[in-house]
């Protein structure tokens, strides 16, 4: 087991590098959204591990705001079919819809608490519990509710959780996690809108961006925030809400798009990079 765990450690940093080689720039433009599949559930997060530690095309559900179901698929088509690989029962239900896959591990906000779990999917046990000492629970949250006020992402540099604080100057605040101690490392107030105030937010290149709103149909990415140099800017970038409820945005490195979960359809937005 042991050496199963170093060789997909070598494996995820292997990945991982290759991630960080790219030169990518801000973000340029948004397309319009793409549905792959629909759900029952009107609120769920949907992604892929963008290391391939669980295969490039495996498929990951989780349905809902709270719960302790995973389900994996194989890959779109056996989830067009909805025929699930395999479903893991967690030992924490979780709160809102930040939750990733980063290598072999599901990182979620375990409910009612200001912990991130971090779940082995491989020995289906938790391999740690991480503090995020900022955030009160289930305070403050984005615009459509649903316990959603820590949200973790991933980009070309590593692990994020973004979460809404109660400071007005500073409401929100942004840490980059380090998944070898199970720690937060590097941290940035924020001066943002509200959480209460925002759609939902992403990291990409180091970047944070935050949508205006969740459910007008076209809104607008009006704040960045460039953590590699501390620059702060309105980016004015164009965002679509297809099917007015959108619950969940997430950026994919290795793919360079964002998955989303709109009003039980679950999509994707091409991005355009600005040229270096």
């Amino acid at each position: 087991m042991i050496v199963d765990e170093q060789h997909d450690l070598q494996r995820a940093k292997k990945s991982l590098n290759i991630l960080q080689r790219d030169n990518c720039t801000n973000i340029k433009t948004i397309g319009k959204p793409v549905a792959h599949n629909s759900r029952h559930v009107t609120q769920g997060a949907w992604m892929k591990d963008p290391l391939e530690i669980m295969g490039a095309e495996t498929i990951f559900v989780m349905e809902n705001y709270n719960g302790n179901v995973l389900e994996e698929y194989e890959n779109m088509n056996k989830f067009k079919a909805g025929l699930a690989h395999k479903k893991y029962k967690l030992p924490y239900n979780w709160d809102g819809t930040g939750a990733v896959v980063y290598g072999q591990h599901l990182y979620y906000n375990r409910a009612a608490t200001n912990y991130i779990v971090k779940y082995n999917l491989k020995t289906e046990r938790v391999k740690a519990q991480i503090s995020v000492s900022s955030y009160y629970t289930r305070s403050r949250i984005y615009q459509w509710g649903g316990y959603s006020g820590m949200d973790l992402a991933v980009d070309e540099q590593g692990l994020w959780v973004i979460v809404g604080t109660r400071s007005s100057s500073y409401p929100l605040y942004l840490a980059k996690i380090d998944v070898v101690t199970n720690s937060l490392s590097l941290g940035w107030s924020l001066r943002s809108k509200i959480m209460n105030s925002l759609g939902n937010a992403f990291v990409a290149c180091g970047v944070i961006y935050t949508i205006d709103h969740y459910s007008s149909r076209s809104t607008t990415i009006t704040f960045a925030y460039d953590t590699k140099t501390g620059k702060k800017w309105n980016p004015n970038i164009q965002f679509t809400n297809q099917f007015g409820y959108n619950s969940m945005v997430d950026y994919n490195p290795r793919e360079k798009v964002l998955y989303a979960w709109d009003n039980k359809r679950l999509v994707t937005y091409p991005i355009t990079f600005e040229e270096q």
